[in-house]
């Protein structure tokens, strides 16, 4: 069985052609375990891998292995498989970005045919995405504003619950590629907001905006439904979100004796064309 820097390294050696170098933006060779661009910036798999194209300090301290485990746990039982499956009926043949791809289950269960590419700036999320031996992707850290993938290498552009570089993605989509970017409605997990003081409903119509601004041959497609938490993970679910960061750990041990039972997932996805 090949260890996971020599997957790596074959499929880097079969994608070339869908990496340039944030540096100089110029094309790639690979050499052994490593990235080489046509300048001689140099960029080496890790063990795992994945690659650091960050010129500055990866996330280490907000999103960590704490949030992403119980989040993993709850998008494995299923938490999330009606939004997946409706993101299936738009993904086109052909390479897909994750972009904020966190700890890479969403990606680990859309079925795509082509290459698969995820990047985040969060290194614990890499590190697990990294863990998935069956999956064939290739995973990065990642500067959101400075892609590493080259000029319209990609037909599809994934943007689940992470923030938005438009720019870049009209750049590294191909001319018929698409824009697919879930954002949450005013009732996405209105348990754990109510549960934790937190206002429940809440407007997103900026964020929809501003995507109708960038594409406007758009659709957009309501989500809306809700998911019965499984014993065994209500505790997870408590900290499977940034919200839990802002409430006391007082506040937490107290919701922790009567955790919510069910999850409300309520999001729009938008699908936007390039062309």
């Amino acid at each position: 069985m090949l260890k996971k820097i020599d997957k790596a390294a074959t499929y880097l050696a079969q994608n070339l052609k869908a990496l340039r170098c944030p540096i100089c933006h110029n094309g790639f060779n690979i050499d052994k375990y490593a990235l080489v661009c046509t300048s001689g910036h140099t960029y080496n798999l890790n063990k795992k891998g994945s690659i650091n194209f960050l010129t500055t300090k990866a996330d280490t301290t907000h999103y960590t292995r704490k949030m992403f485990e119980p989040r993993r746990k709850l998008i494995q039982a299923g938490m999330y498989a009606p939004v997946l499956a409706e993101i299936e009926k738009f993904v086109s043949d052909g390479n897909l970005l994750d972009v904020g791809t966190g700890e890479g289950s969403f990606l680990n269960q859309l079925d795509v045919k082509g290459g698969k590419f995820g990047f985040d700036i969060a290194k614990d999320g890499i590190q697990m995405a990294s863990e998935y031996s069956e999956l064939a992707a290739f995973f990065s850290l990642a500067d959101l504003t400075n892609l590493p993938f080259a000029d319209q290498s990609m037909t599809t552009v994934l943007n689940i619950f992470t923030p938005s570089n438009y720019k870049e993605f009209k750049r590294v989509l191909a001319s018929s590629g698409q824009v697919i970017k879930v954002i949450p409605d005013r009732f996405y997990l209105q348990e754990l907001r109510q549960a934790f003081g937190m206002k429940v409903a809440y407007d997103n119509q900026e964020v929809v905006d501003k995507f109708i601004d960038n594409f406007p041959n758009y659709s957009q497609t309501t989500v809306h439904y809700e998911f019965e938490l499984p014993h065994h993970l209500q505790q997870d679910f408590l900290s499977m979100s940034p919200l839990e960061w802002q409430v006391s750990e007082q506040e937490k041990r107290e919701v922790a004796k009567h955790p919510p039972q069910v999850a409300t997932v309520h999001v729009q996805i938008l699908q936007g064309k390039k062309s």
